[in-house]
């Protein structure tokens, strides 16, 4: 199994901990939720995701996502592809059952998830 491509300073070796280095800010999930999901891949189209994530917060996460080994990206500077890699896709069952309890225990989530399928289609 390939690692990720670490940040020089972890907390543990804890593997909720270390994960949680990567990916465990708001903003990082979403972006991964997006790419997933809703089949988002550039930069414009994660601006358009109805949390509205600030321009700086969105570039910042673009980078450590992918210098992270989560995220590539084809394209020029000014009109980045994202993809998740293999290991971002194995994200998607810690993402599912997320999206689980947020519908278990959030009013109104079922019907969010509801809309933006819709719009997929």
């Amino acid at each position: 199994m390939k690692k990720l491509k670490y940040l020089s300073e972890k907390r543990s070796d804890c593997p909720l901990s270390s994960t949680l280095e990567l990916i465990g800010d708001k903003w990082s999930l979403l972006i991964i939720r997006d790419i997933m999901f809703f089949g988002k891949t550039t930069y414009n189209e994660f601006l358009s995701s109805s949390e509205k994530i600030a321009t700086n917060i969105l570039k910042d996460r673009l980078t450590k996502l992918t210098a992270t080994g989560m995220l590539v990206y084809t394209g020029s500077d000014t009109r980045k592809k994202y993809a998740l890699t293999k290991i971002g896709l194995d994200l998607k069952p810690v993402l599912e059952a997320i999206a689980i309890f947020g519908m278990t225990h959030f009013k109104g989530a079922k019907e969010y998830l509801h809309q933006q399928m819709k719009k997929q289609s």
